[in-house]
């Protein structure tokens, strides 16, 4: 009982359970403390000494017997406060090293249903707040279906995420909530001739890259390169200065 939670703050499952001991038992010796922790009294003395140096327990003398007794449990918020800010010490560190990491090119690929929401879930997550697509909205309106796209606008919206989107000018959707300019839904948008666009949708992000397939061949793949995201940026651009601002229906 309580043993999860005190892991989850931190401790470690036989520091959990030597600690709850001493806090149901009060003042107490190792022999009570270890049977009542399900553990070996060899081992509960060096719990308990792990406990006295995280400041959880307390210990006093009563004749030649040593007598243990836990802290207030608002000491284990003291405690997390106190790993807290000797990470935030270290974290700006850390980042530098992941970041070295980061630098170097990464490509995922996904399949199925599941894996093209988690492509759309991740365009969610940009940093610029801003998506560059382009896309036959045709052939993308029900996979992986019609409620998900709704539900999907709908999330990008409501975190501020902005997209500008090349569509054909003519043979596709131009409703306001998918395929035109719409202040509502965050969108700008530019059109190019039917015969520029495939089977495939491109967004750009940050320094991403994501393709996804239709439902026929039902996969796709996120790059994380700054240097290619930049080249499809360099494109993106060129498309998006001689396209037309409204479509041919």
């Amino acid at each position: 009982m309580y043993e999860k939670e005190l892991i989850q703050a931190g401790l470690t499952e036989k520091q959990a359970k030597v600690y709850f001991a001493c806090l149901e038992l009060g003042n107490s010796g190792v022999p009570e403390i270890g049977k009542r922790a399900g553990i070996k009294r060899t081992t509960a003395y060096g719990i308990l000494d792990e406990l006295i140096n995280l400041g959880l327990v307390g210990s006093s003398n009563k004749g030649r017997v040593k007598r243990f007794k836990a802290q207030k449990p608002d000491s284990i918020l003291a405690l997390l406060e106190k790993r807290k800010k000797s990470f935030e010490k270290v974290a700006p560190e850390l980042m530098e090293i992941f970041s070295k990491h980061k630098l170097k090119p990464s490509i995922q690929f996904f399949e199925g249903i599941e894996g093209v929401k988690r492509i759309y879930e991740d365009t969610l997550g940009t940093k610029e707040k801003e998506i560059l697509q382009i896309v036959k909205v045709k052939d993308f309106i029900s996979f992986p279906s019609k409620d998900y796209s709704k539900k999907y606008i709908e999330n990008r919206v409501k975190r501020g995420v902005s997209v500008k989107a090349i569509h054909p000018k003519s043979g596709d959707i131009y409703d306001n909530i998918y395929g035109t300019k719409s202040e509502k839904f965050l969108r700008q948008v530019r059109y190019l001739p039917p015969s520029m666009f495939y089977a495939s949708m491109i967004m750009i992000y940050d320094d991403k890259v994501s393709m996804i397939s239709t439902k026929e061949e039902n996969f796709g793949f996120i790059i994380e390169s700054k240097e290619f995201s930049n080249t499809l940026r360099a494109y993106f651009s060129f498309m998006w200065n001689i396209g037309s601002k409204e479509p041919e229906v």
